[in-house]
């Protein structure tokens, strides 16, 4: 990219970045969050799954990747 392109979307996000930062509400300190009125029974976020799907397809792209760079490394011999 050009050096012109790169100076102008740094100044960009920079300025994104500020609003973001600044344009936020303040909250005070010692004050503790309000309540929350609907309690939920059981947890709330079940990372626990579907682990075992996780871990499947985690081992069937190992499993392409590897397959395809041996094949690869045997053209280039």
């Amino acid at each position: 990219m050009r050096p012109q392109i790169v100076k102008i979307f740094t100044y960009v996000l920079c300025a994104l970045a500020s609003t973001t930062v600044f344009g936020t509400p303040l909250q005070v300190v010692n004050e503790p969050p309000p309540p929350n009125p609907q309690r939920t029974i059981g947890p709330e976020l079940p990372i626990d799954e579907n682990i075992y799907m996780l871990v499947a397809v985690a081992l069937i792209f190992g499993i392409i990747v590897a397959y395809r760079r041996h094949k690869a490394t045997q053209k280039a011999q």
